[in-house]
């Protein structure tokens, strides 16, 4: 997918993902079709499918065959998103914090990574890998991606005294980001890194950040399910406001 379809592309997915968080589309409803899209956004249907992909593959819409598209019915979305810096986090539940940086240089884009941050596979982005630790012992194994045209001084930042959540938000404030949770078991090499058994599972973060539209980072985050817990707290006279908490 070269750039121009690549961004293409993306506006259709945040237009989707908008239209889900403002409610506009509830559980069962038919989303556009591929020609509707195509119509709409002036593209060709094959990056029309690749949008719907997308979605379907992100847990928000069921594809039928010969019968459309339509929102999933256990999709919950929240409109407000507060993105903290874990290093906040740690020394807020009165402990250390401290990262141990594994990885930090230039890498080419995975096809997935490419098409997170709108580029071609195989284009050069900046690549971290981090673990994240309170009072030593790891609580985040972070794998990050960054367009260098977002963030050109990402490689000479001190990641191991700077989170890159804070670099980023310091150098290009983030704007918008689009977050998806689920549930893994982690591979050998990061079991080693969290310093976990083989029956532990994580939780895997992977998120989408952007500014002023254009995109950033992408981000996949493994946590182990004892040490790290996400929580919100729902007010229904004012709007939704979430937060994370950290297992002990």
């Amino acid at each position: 997918m070269n750039g121009k379809h690549a961004a293409k592309f993306h506006s259709i997915v945040r237009y989707a993902r908008k239209r889900i968080d403002n409610g506009d589309w509830t559980a069962g409803t038919r989303v556009p079709s591929e020609n509707q899209l195509r119509e709409q956004f002036g593209v060709s249907r094959m990056t029309a499918k690749r949008a719907l992909d997308q979605l379907a593959g992100d847990g928000l819409i069921v594809r039928v065959r010969g019968a459309g598209s339509f929102l999933a019915g256990n999709s919950v979305r929240s409109s407000f998103l507060a993105i903290r810096n874990i290093a906040d986090e740690i020394r807020e539940s009165g402990r250390r914090y401290s990262a141990l940086v594994l990885r930090q240089r230039e890498v080419a884009a995975t096809r997935e990574v490419a098409r997170s941050l709108g580029l071609d596979a195989g284009d050069p982005v900046f690549h971290s890998m981090i673990v994240h630790r309170a009072d030593g012992r790891p609580v985040q194994l972070e794998y990050r991606y960054v367009r260098k045209d977002a963030a050109p001084g990402y490689l000479d930042a001190d990641l191991a005294i700077e989170t890159p959540n804070h670099f980023l938000q310091r150098c290009c404030p983030l704007t918008e980001a689009h977050e998806c949770i689920s549930a893994a078991l982690p591979t050998k090499v990061q079991r080693a890194a969290l310093a976990i058994d083989a029956l532990q599972p994580c939780l895997a973060i992977t998120r989408v950040t952007e500014w002023r539209g254009g995109l950033v980072s992408y981000a996949r985050i493994l946590a182990p399910s004892s040490r790290y817990q996400l929580a919100g707290k729902l007010h229904f006279s004012s709007r939704p406001v979430s937060g994370l908490r950290l297992g002990r």
